[in-house]
């Protein structure tokens, strides 16, 4: 029994259904938007339609950290159970309705975020770009897919606010809707996942960037040790794509992983977000408001001589950081495949 699951880590039936998974939340994602305005994956969505109101609720900062803790502990437990219930659902119907090998992909591409924040962040982009020109000025609905997807109220800071947000957001649905469900999934097939994916969504939900007073410890600790490996070949990746990013240091990104200053927080982004901001040199970070009201005094990240005062080419820059660091992924996968077919020839 052992050594079939260990024939299956980094299979090529799993190789092959990243890539299928990789092009689906690419070409749909930049097709149909967030769903409900949300760029996360499609189940971090679902998850908080069930969950969010009561997560809400839940939530008062007059209670003491370890009542909080406690309730934060319920949510976890809550957030862990719907998804072993829909992982349960998820591999009934896999082994029901294969659609030619299909179906695993599709199941997988849940789990993933993608072609979504491009959507997004280019919406943005073409705000700006027509409020610069006087055709048109930033509306509720430019940033909106933004605001739900990073949990940030954007009504607080200026637009430089705005795009640092956005440009952090490349980094954060890298690296916990693309790489850490890929990582688990050719380790552990659709469960572990999906596990993975459920763990990261209550983290996101409950933690505030590790600035919610205990009722997020529980799930911001689990999801730094499912997600730390990961995490640490997010930033590798993103590094690598600043080589093909017109105007980004590939180098610099590298120097900024070791860096003793500009580094985030792993709660604020860590690894991926210090590569991105050290990649472009600007700062990221800084203080924010989230949906909820309660400021989150994030680090700023970024080279020492950087500026907040990110503009509009910056934004433009992340975006094709982002999507180089896909292909990046998408080559690597790749290449396993490739390594794989050679060896068994």
């Amino acid at each position: 029994m052992s050594d079939l699951f260990v024939l299956h880590i980094l299979s090529p039936e799993r190789l092959n259904s990243v890539l299928i998974a990789m092009i689906m939340v690419s070409l749909i994602g930049m097709m149909t938007g967030p769903s409900w305005g949300n760029a996360n994956p499609f189940l971090w969505g679902v998850l908080d339609k069930i969950c969010g109101r009561l997560v809400e609720k839940t939530y008062n900062k007059d209670r003491s950290v370890a009542s909080l803790q406690f309730r934060g502990g319920l949510l976890l437990t809550l957030y862990l159970i719907i998804t072993g219930i829909v992982a349960a659902i998820a591999l009934i119907i896999e082994r029901q309705f294969a659609l030619a090998g299909f179906m695993d992909p599709l199941l997988l591409a849940l789990t993933m975020s993608g072609g979504a924040t491009w959507f997004s962040l280019i919406k943005l982009h073409h705000a700006l770009r027509g409020a610069r020109e006087g055709k048109s000025f930033l509306s509720k609905g430019s940033y909106y897919q933004i605001a739900v997807t990073t949990r940030s109220n954007l009504n607080s800071t200026d637009d430089h606010g705005i795009i640092r947000v956005g440009i952090g957001m490349v980094a954060t649905t890298f690296d916990k809707g693309i790489v850490a469900p890929i990582f688990w999934y050719l380790i552990g097939g659709l469960p572990a996942a999906y596990l993975y994916c459920g763990i990261a969504a209550a983290r996101w939900s409950l933690s505030k960037d590790g600035f919610a007073k205990g009722i997020g410890t529980l799930a911001l600790r689990l999801e730094n040790f499912f997600g730390v490996l990961p995490h640490i070949l997010s930033s590798i990746v993103l590094c690598l794509a600043a080589l093909a990013t017109p105007k980004a240091g590939m180098t610099r990104a590298f120097r900024g992983l070791f860096s003793k200053y500009g580094q985030a927080p792993y709660a604020e982004g860590g690894l991926a977000m210090t590569a991105v901001a050290h990649a472009l040199a600007v700062s990221l970070g800084g203080p924010v408001e989230d949906i909820g009201g309660s400021v989150l005094k994030r680090a700023w990240v970024g080279p020492a001589t950087s500026s907040a005062k990110v503009e509009r080419k910056h934004l433009r820059q992340a975006i094709y950081l982002g999507i180089m660091a896909v292909v990046w992924l998408f080559v690597f996968v790749v290449l396993a495949l490739a390594a794989w077919r050679f060896l068994g020839a």
